[in-house]
């Protein structure tokens, strides 16, 4: 029975290995890219809907780097890495300023960014330490998404008329998940590898996965809903002239 057990959970740990999960992330989030870039040169798309196409290949390329964690060299198998995570999730806020007419809130784009390129080469290179790196990476994605949630939850219903919950669900989760997982990490013992690290973290990167998947999802519907809407409002337009205009 014992050994049933064990075999049970080596199973689920090498459902969620790492590695593998990295990989299979990078190579949704491309596919996802491609979506968009569809999308993009299909149908009418509004500022912004770059932005989020950008951010789907620089975590696709983020998560592929990952994925070669003590294959590739750590400058970029940790230290791009974590730095296109970043960039690619403040495309995503970013890009949300720019769909919602919002002013843009440069202090926390700068401040981000400075703090990213200080705290990941510091944790990579002079003070080695994958909890910390986890944890600042965590802390920037909790609050890079609460953003977003922000303005899913303040600025979108304002601009389409309608509100979206999905993508409001999806932002606060990966903000709520990013918290747990600092402080899951904080208290827990330190980690000597990534690609070793506990089945939490394997279900961290599931989690990602599907809030990647959920997120540009919601991003392609908040488009369509303002597509949507300026459609409307025209044919509003035309059925007052019509009114006004003997035909």
């Amino acid at each position: 029975m014992g050994s049933e057990v064990g075999n049970g959970d080596n199973q689920v740990s090498d459902s969620l290995d790492v590695r593998t999960l990295s990989f299979v992330i990078s190579i949704i989030g491309l596919v996802l890219c491609f979506c968009m870039l569809y999308v993009f040169a299909t149908r009418k798309t509004y500022g912004g809907f770059m932005h989020w196409t950008a951010a789907s290949i620089l975590l696709g390329g983020a998560m592929g780097l990952v994925s070669y964690r003590n294959i590739l060299p750590d400058f970029a198998s940790i230290l791009v890495a974590n730095l296109l995570i970043v960039a690619g999730i403040g495309l995503v806020a970013r890009g949300l300023e720019l769909f919602t007419g919002k002013k843009p809130n440069n202090w926390l784009f700068i401040s981000i960014s400075a703090v990213a390129v200080v705290v990941f080469p510091c944790f990579t290179f002079y003070a080695p330490s994958v909890n910390a790196r986890i944890i600042s990476l965590s802390a920037i994605l909790a609050v890079l998404f609460g953003y977003s949630a922000y303005i899913s939850h303040k600025d979108i219903p304002k601009l389409v008329k309608d509100r979206n919950s999905f993508l409001l669900a999806s932002f606060s989760i990966l903000a709520l998940w990013n918290l747990l997982r600092m402080i899951m990490t904080a208290t827990s013992d330190p980690i000597p590898d990534l690609m070793t690290a506990s089945i939490f973290h394997g279900i961290t990167l599931t989690v990602f996965l599907c809030g990647h998947i959920t997120v540009i999802t919601g991003l392609i519907i908040v488009n369509f809903q303002k597509v949507e809407l300026d459609l409307s409002t025209a044919i509003d337009e035309v059925k007052t002239l019509r009114g006004i205009i003997p035909i």
